[in-house]
């Protein structure tokens, strides 16, 4: 048997903080040339993050985008977001559900990182405000004590969502790039999230109604920021919506109209 001893023992903890550290640093890396950096934080308890990143991955793997996913909401710092073109988040208020440690196998976890900290709320604005595109996606929009964050959206007042339903989409915009050209749509099941909105600081996307109980919620919009520009979009507390050809195009028409690039015609991976 190995003996342990306190020079492993601190040997094993300055590795783990070197790979802390790492994980940190990894986003803060200097950009390649011509690099569009996409910067994610996904998941959480009620939500499924791997299928979240497995779609996004699928969405906006074609492009060539670098996509750089934040295992831990500590790693989205100020030096992160001043280096990414895009940040997609689905996080609503609190801590992770899991603290982050960086060895393969543990048998204690840390508590999780808290969401969103007030350095991180005032990086976001600032950072969409000198052009950085944002994606605020479903749960996202339940961060109601930040404020600063919940005005970047456009949001007077955040709805909490009704039961996990059968949701059709409608009342689509056909006269914004996002949205142009789909038809209502049925996702088989999510939950609505809903907002009451500031009037005339967005453009309205579509709504969306429950099959179950029968409310009608505003359920995406956009809006522009100081140079940025800010799409939400509520669908996304299952993987079945992830799973829909048309929330894929939205995906993917977001992403790019955050940008503000051309949006080319959708490229979704292994079809939708």
């Amino acid at each position: 048997m190995k003996k342990t001893t306190r020079r492993t023992v601190l040997k094993t903890g300055i590795t783990a903080l070197t790979a802390a550290a790492s994980a940190t640093n990894v986003l803060a890396i200097p950009r390649l040339p011509g690099e569009t950096r996409v910067l994610l934080l996904l998941g959480d308890y009620w939500h499924n993050g791997v299928a979240q990143e497995s779609h996004w991955r699928r969405v906006l793997g074609p492009t060539g985008f670098r996509l750089m996913f934040a295992q831990s909401s500590q790693f989205v710092t100020p030096e992160a977001l001043a280096l990414a073109d895009l940040f997609i988040v689905e996080r609503y208020a609190g801590p992770d559900s899991l603290g982050y440690v960086p060895q393969g196998i543990i048998e204690d976890r840390p508590n999780g990182a808290p969401w969103m900290t007030a350095e991180q709320e005032d990086a976001i604005v600032a950072n969409v405000r000198r052009g950085m595109g944002l994606i605020s996606m479903h749960c996202s929009i339940w961060n109601p004590e930040s404020k600063k964050y919940m005005e970047l959206l456009g949001v007077e007042k955040p709805i909490m969502h009704g039961p996990v339903q059968h949701v059709r989409i409608h009342d689509i915009n056909q006269s914004h790039p996002i949205t142009k050209g789909v038809g209502d749509f049925d996702i088989v099941l999510d939950e609505n999230f809903g907002a009451v909105l500031f009037p005339g600081k967005q453009t309205l996307l579509y709504k969306s109604t429950g099959q179950q109980d029968n409310r009608t919620d505003n359920a995406a919009w956009c809006r522009e920021e100081g140079e940025g520009r800010v799409v939400a979009l509520l669908f996304g507390h299952l993987p079945q919506p992830f799973q829909t050809k048309a929330a894929k195009q939205f995906m993917w028409r977001s992403a790019h109209w955050a940008m503000k690039r051309d949006i080319p015609p959708e490229n979704l991976e292994n079809g939708y």
